[in-house]
């Protein structure tokens, strides 16, 4: 949480922190100042010290309307006197640089940077003798566990999720059967490109937006986990299709990330094997969250265990496979829609009030895919699902 940031310092060893940018477009700087914004602005933290924005006086005027924020340096007298000289862009921002370094950083200490930060900040920050220190890891960890604010903007986000849902359950419904098995929504083809639209306006309906990264995988094709579907392809009945949806919701920013695979018509002995075998593994993660699991590597441990028993390979346990569980149990949410902790064979902790999303799978090249994604909130005696969406697989 935000504020197990000064011991975050100090355990990365740095004594201010330094992040520049655009708070609509970068999570950190949102996450700390928690105004969004379209103008770039500063933010400073010395260790035990309060966040201070720095920016021109008009953003800092409306950052002290919209965000909680007390503390406000204004860039504006160098701002200025720089446009007065004609000075070029590069010029004025190694000035802000400068001002910000002469007024708010440490004068011989250590300031930690997000990765991403602007190299000419960089560059500029070097210049001025500032020793800096790549620090992602530690905003990663302060967001990997959420205060109840954060954990409603997820719950808000998962009802978007699950509204979209039932819009893609609709439209199979009531899809016609043509030629090949194909599905005719309106009398035309039924193709992941036009599913992806429904599953858009949906969400801008309920106030988010979806991640360009939208899955819906039919058929076959669904065996390949990374595939993200092309616009053309037809979905067809009897074939299983993943639809992994991971919106942000605008005002928050905050994600949730929900996968169900759905089949419209018969399903074959085994396909409804694959799907029982990973609700299997679902309850078995759930079931070691509530018994006190502890560490990631219970969780994935719990999901192998499960799977092996009905004859399937993890490549948690076994890499390199072709065919069977073929990713990572799962991840944590926020406002990066993958963010700490990550769900491998390490023993890292399942600290409460940290969300995740726990995705077990079974992917067969003659079959397709079958995955359920649920949102889960760790709890201190257990676990609390979030996603409230039926673990739907024939329509």
């Amino acid at each position: 949480m935000l504020e197990d940031l000064n011991g975050l310092m100090a355990e990365y060893a740095v004594d201010a922190l330094f992040l520049v940018g655009k708070s609509i477009h970068n999570p950190d700087l949102f996450y700390m100042s928690r105004f969004l914004a379209i103008d770039e602005f500063f933010l400073v933290k010395q260790r035990d010290q309060p966040v201070i924005l720095a920016a021109t006086d008009a953003v800092c005027q409306r950052a002290k309307k919209y965000s909680p924020m007390k503390d406000f340096h204004s860039l504006s007298p160098t701002w200025n006197q720089a446009l007065s000289e004609k000075k070029s862009r590069e010029t004025i921002e190694c000035r802000l640089v400068e001002d910000i370094a002469k007024n708010l950083l440490p004068k011989n200490g250590v300031v930690g940077i997000p990765r991403k930060t602007d190299a000419q900040y960089v560059q500029n920050l070097l210049k001025l003798g500032v020793k800096v220190k790549p620090v992602q890891n530690l905003f990663f960890k302060a967001r990997e566990t959420k205060d109840q604010r954060e954990i409603r903007a997820i719950n808000k986000a998962s009802r978007a999720t699950e509204a979209a849902f039932h819009e893609v359950v609709d439209i199979l419904q009531n899809s016609e059967v043509g030629a090949n098995r194909s599905l005719l929504f309106k009398k035309t083809p039924l193709t992941v490109g036009r599913l992806k639209q429904i599953i858009v306006h949906s969400l801008v309906e309920n106030e988010s937006e979806a991640d360009e990264g939208l899955i819906v995988a039919g058929g076959m094709k669904g065996a390949d986990y990374h595939y993200s579907g092309s616009p053309q392809d037809k979905l067809r009945t009897n074939e299983p299709i993943i639809v992994d949806i991971f919106p942000r919701r605008l005002e928050d920013r905050y994600h949730a990330d929900i996968t169900r695979t759905i089949v419209r018509g018969h399903i074959s002995k085994q396909l409804n094997d694959l799907f029982e075998s990973v609700k299997a593994a679902m309850d078995a993660v759930i079931e070691t969250l509530n018994a006190g699991g502890g560490t990631a590597e219970n969780l994935v441990n719990a999901m192998a265990d499960s799977f092996e028993r009905d004859g399937h390979a993890s490549a948690n346990r076994t890499p390199g496979i072709k065919k069977g569980m073929l990713h990572s149990l799962g991840h944590g949410i926020g406002l990066d829609v993958h963010e700490f902790p990550r769900l491998s064979l390490e023993p890292t902790p399942m600290l409460p009030n940290t969300v995740i999303a726990i995705e077990p799978a079974l992917y067969y090249p003659r079959i397709g895919g079958v995955r359920i994604e649920n949102d889960v909130v760790i709890t201190k005696k257990g676990s609390r699902v979030i996603t409230k969406l039926p673990r739907i697989l024939k329509v």
